[in-house]
């Protein structure tokens, strides 16, 4: 028998004896309680938005955001964290929670009860399949179909915004097209950030007129 064959037998019966001594699997920590954790926060340029971010990603695409316990009754971490008094805001993406706060509450307390409250109560979100764009001839922009020209704005801001914007632990979410006006809304960090109506909207601006259309006008609602 060759060494390497010796070697792989004796971790198999190593795995094997593991095995047979490994607790109940009643008895095991749940996925949600043992293995999804906040490893640490990160500021971010609103001092009333801090980003907690997770050991694993959470959500493969997209984002969630919610401004109110009602906007999120389908999500249990929202739920849960606008349960924590203070809290208003809660935007999640890749891995990380961002929760900004009441200008009246303070981080002293505050933090402590959202790192518990996130890390008792994420879970990994469902798949929600292919994102479904694409790239998009843009030479002629303005005589695009509202859905191309959708998916020509998604495709820059995918490409060239959202990863910047979440080290901030904020994004962008496109509201509609009208013409050449693009509508977005932001999200986390951003939303009450105030660059967020300034230099970043500006740099979102300049992107998509550089990338699609020199007569594309961004506007924050």
């Amino acid at each position: 028998m060759k060494l390497s064959e010796i070697l792989a037998a004796r971790e198999r019966a190593k795995e094997k004896t593991v095995t047979q001594v490994a607790a109940p699997a009643a008895a095991r920590p749940t996925k949600t309680s043992a293995v999804i954790k906040v490893v640490r926060t990160r500021e971010t340029p609103n001092p009333d938005a801090l980003q907690f971010v997770l050991n694993t990603q959470v959500l493969d695409r997209g984002s969630r955001s919610f401004a109110s316990r009602k906007e999120a009754e389908r999500d249990p971490l929202g739920q849960a964290l606008f349960d924590v008094r203070g809290v208003g805001n809660v935007f999640v993406m890749e891995n990380f929670v961002t929760v900004t706060k009441d200008e009246t509450a303070g981080w002293n307390l505050l933090r402590d009860l959202v790192w518990k409250t996130i890390e008792k109560n994420v879970t990994v979100y469902p798949d929600s399949g292919p994102a479904g764009l694409e790239d998009i001839d843009v030479l002629n922009f303005p005589s695009l179909s509202r859905e191309d020209k959708l998916k020509a704005v998604e495709m820059v801001l995918n490409r060239s915004i959202r990863s910047n914007l979440a080290k901030d632990g904020g994004g962008v979410e496109v509201k509609g097209v009208d013409g050449n006006r693009v509508l977005i809304q932001y999200h986390g960090a951003c939303g009450s950030c105030s660059t967020s109506t300034t230099g970043t909207l500006k740099y979102i601006q300049g992107q998509l007129q550089q990338q699609i259309h020199r007569e594309i006008e961004v506007q924050s609602v």
